[in-house]
C-alpha cells in the first residue's frame, strides 16, 4: 500500500515536549479516573439504596445506572491502555 507523500515528512513543531505531553496524559487520565470512580460510587449505593427499600420501579433505573457505570470503567481501562501503546 503506498501512502502519501505528506504521511512520510516529519511534522516539526506539531508535538509538544515529551515531558509535558506525558504529564498532561497523566492529568487527564486522572481526572477522568476520579469521573469514573464517581459514577460507579454512586451507581452502586443507588442499587444498594432501592434494594434496602424494596423500590423495584426505581431500581430498574438504578441497575441501568450500574452497568451503564461499568460499561464507561471499562471504556476507561480500554482507553488508558490504548494511550500506553503510543
Amino acid at each position: 500500500m503506498k501512502l502519501s507523500p505528506s504521511v512520510d515528512e516529519p511534522q516539526i513543531g506539531s508535538r509538544p515536549d515529551g515531558i509535558v505531553r506525558r504529564a498532561f496524559r497523566a492529568l487527564v487520565l486522572g481526572v477522568t479516573l476520579l469521573f469514573v470512580i464517581a459514577a460507579l460510587a454512586v451507581s452502586s449505593a443507588l442499587v444498594v439504596y432501592t434494594a434496602w427499600l424494596h423500590d423495584l420501579r426505581n431500581g430498574l433505573f438504578a441497575l441501568l445506572f450500574a452497568v451503564l457505570s461499568a460499561q464507561i470503567a471499562l471504556s476507561w481501562l480500554l482507553w488508558k491502555d490504548d494511550e500506553e501503546e503510543e
